[in-house]
């Protein structure tokens, strides 16, 4: 007989210090990755998108990938910076016939 996949929730990293989202993603037994390899877990800056999204239910082990934000000493505002492209989903398809 197969063996069954163990599943795991993913939790929400947004807003959360890099090193932090990071530790909740290997409290879940998830592997929080930055999509900006300059950045690593104890940089400045915040969570500012992950995906999946927070509360579905994915195979322990998965990565969650994660866009951090730098900007002012906490991450947040204050001029700028930190252009970080975040996810935007799918593009939405033409319709079929229009010119």
């Amino acid at each position: 007989m197969g063996q069954r996949e163990e599943l795991t929730v993913v939790p929400a990293l947004v807003g959360m210090p890099p090193a932090v989202a990071h530790d909740a993603a290997l409290d879940a037994h998830l592997l929080a990755v930055d999509q900006d390899p300059a950045h690593t877990p104890t940089s400045a800056g915040v969570v500012a998108a992950q995906q999946p999204e927070p509360g579905l239910r994915v195979p322990t082990g998965e990565r969650v990938r994660i866009w951090v934000r730098t900007g002012g000493p906490d991450g947040g505002g204050g001029g700028g910076g930190g252009k970080v492209p975040l996810p935007t989903g799918p593009k939405p398809l033409a319709s079929l016939g229009t010119k």
